[in-house]
């Protein structure tokens, strides 16, 4: 299983939109995911878990984070 899809299967738990903004950014192969500056602090908020591994993932990918 390959980072990505593991991942994914933690994503589906949460009850966020982050597989989202994920599946985005990897299927068009973005340099960077684009994401409004609220959405970051819900995410911390409600799901840190999974926002910390979303964080390492486009760590890992060599992508950034744009908060808008």
């Amino acid at each position: 299983m390959t980072m990505l899809d593991q991942l994914y299967s933690d994503l589906r738990e949460s009850k966020t939109d982050l597989a989202r903004y994920v599946e985005a950014t990897a299927r068009d192969d973005r340099p960077y995911m684009v994401v409004p500056a609220d959405a970051v602090k819900a995410w911390e908020r409600r799901a840190p878990d999974a926002w910390a591994k979303v964080r390492e993932w486009l760590a890992a990918e060599g992508k950034g984070l744009v908060e808008v």
